[in-house]
């Protein structure tokens, strides 16, 4: 589901997909070096994206639930893990359903997410109708499952009689207890919470104007940093929307931006990202850090000239950009979505595993097969494993796929890479039944025998409702799912 570097987009049109591990091929060779991947990171469809790190060493992304085009509705906050930050699965909705005290036509959007001490997680976000609310749900870890709380943190006009704008949730967890930030262009508060977080109790403070959405807090250098965005998110090809920012030298502020203009005046802030003649609308943003110490920004934005989807949807994909703070302040890039960046996150992995070119199908008894090239490499010491396979359809329902191997299908495969070698496998997927016409996304992951995925390699497959079949690698027109 991403244009990550070495993995491949392919478009399959066929009722019948399957998929095996052929014959290994691969010696012990110089430790594969990942090269600079481009935008986006992931090809469906992400808007408003929080991310935070679990207690299994990958990313977890949570989105704004959407309609991705693909048949399946709209997603009730769809999941996605990278092991990398760059090369991203999708692992289903957080929800199967919307907190009972939420209007029924009300979807869940801006979620913020969290892993307190002890590794319980803890999830805000909006809900809509005439009176938006913040809810609050908990998971026993940032995979899940989770659970919506009885009753919202707060609605529109019920706190104190205060006109607040309880939209786009972000919580900062301080010394002093939780504190919400939230607002949706009316302008952004500041309000303390109880030690439990889940609800109000405390002044609120204005810390930025009106015209703005999205708070999103990192503390750097001894500064408080407030990013916003402004403009509207889903104006098609003419929207406007753009990451602003300012700093303080505490939460509550005042914030003010590079020229010492404060946040609350509006049209105040620097403009840290913005379109391009590549990109429509970058914004929302939230920051991730990699094992080197370098933050790196997600954020949604919508291709040039594709920015709707079929059904009027903006179509909004994760971005990674890099972060950097140059005299105290943000930086990222030359202020526009990069095409290609630099260099990727270093992340520490035990191993390392991409697509190694493209799918091919082939014909085996009365099967098709399709066979998918994979790399395996060392990332220092030598590495034993298994290879897993599963597959994720337009029903939102993850299968796990038979690995084909000579003496009969296989749950798993083992894989053993010396130490600075890499190896080349071929992969062929084979699900238990025809897949359904639609989107389909398929993951390859290495782990040790028995235990969790410690990488991933991600291939998207479309099967048309008229049976015909082909194959591409990826392109923006293309993509798994969302396009």
């Amino acid at each position: 589901m991403t244009f990550a570097a070495g993995a491949r987009s392919l478009v399959a049109a066929s009722l019948v997909v399957v998929v095996t591990i052929a014959a290994a091929t691969g010696a012990a060779a110089p430790a594969l070096v990942p090269t600079a991947a481009a935008n986006p990171v992931i090809s469906s469809v992400a808007p408003d994206p929080t991310v935070v790190r679990g207690a299994d060493g990958a990313f977890h992304v949570y989105a704004t639930s959407d309609d991705w085009a693909d048949g399946a509705g709209h997603r009730l906050i769809p999941h996605f893990r990278s092991f990398d930050l760059v090369e991203w699965e999708y692992l289903g909705d957080a929800f199967t359903t919307r907190p009972r005290w939420a209007p029924l036509i009300s979807f869940l959007w801006a979620p913020d997410v969290h892993v307190r001490p002890g590794g319980e997680a803890v999830m805000y976000y909006t809900t809509g109708g005439s009176a938006p609310c913040i809810g609050r749900a908990t998971a026993p870890g940032v995979e899940g499952p989770w659970g919506h709380d009885a009753r919202p943190v707060v609605c529109f006009g019920d706190y104190r009689g205060e006109l607040l704008d309880p939209m786009d949730p972000e919580v900062v967890f301080t010394e002093d207890g939780p504190v919400l930030l939230m607002g949706n262009f009316e302008g952004i508060h500041a309000v303390p919470m109880n030690d439990a977080g889940t609800e109000l109790e405390g002044e609120p403070v204005l810390v930025a104007g009106p015209g703005v959405e999205a708070p999103a807090v990192i503390a750097r250098d001894g500064h408080t940093h407030l990013f916003t965005s402004a403009g509207l998110c889903c104006d098609g090809e003419r929207s406007q929307y753009r990451v602003l920012g300012g700093r303080a030298d505490d939460l509550f502020g005042p914030y003010a931006d590079r020229s010492g203009r404060p946040l609350l005046e509006r049209g105040a802030g620097d403009v840290i990202l913005r379109g391009d003649e590549n990109w429509v609308g970058p914004g929302h943003v939230d920051v991730a850090t990699d094992d080197a110490g370098q933050d790196w920004m997600v954020y949604h934005a919508a291709p040039r000239g594709q920015a709707v989807l079929p059904g009027g949807v903006q179509r909004r994909y994760l971005m990674l950009d890099r972060l950097d703070w140059v005299g105290g302040w943000p930086v990222v890039g030359d202020g526009t979505p990069s095409e290609a960046r630099p260099a990727d996150p270093v992340v520490d992995l035990p191993v390392r595993l991409t697509a190694a070119g493209d799918a091919a199908l082939r014909r085996v008894d009365d099967d098709e097969v399709l066979d998918l090239p994979v790399r395996i490499a060392s990332t220092g010491a030598a590495y034993t494993g298994e290879l897993r396979a599963t597959v994720t359809g337009p029903d939102k329902r993850r299968a796990s796929l038979p690995i084909v191997a000579a003496g009969g299908d296989l749950p798993a495969a083992s894989a053993a890479v010396a130490a600075g070698g890499e190896l080349d496998r071929t992969l062929t997927l084979r699900p238990s039944r025809p897949l359904a016409a639609g989107r389909h996304e398929v993951v390859v992951s290495i782990g040790l025998a028995g235990g969790p995925a410690q990488e991933i390699a991600v291939f998207g497959l479309e099967v048309a409702p008229d049976g015909s079949l082909s194959l591409g690698s990826g392109a923006l027109g293309s993509v798994p799912f969302g396009s």
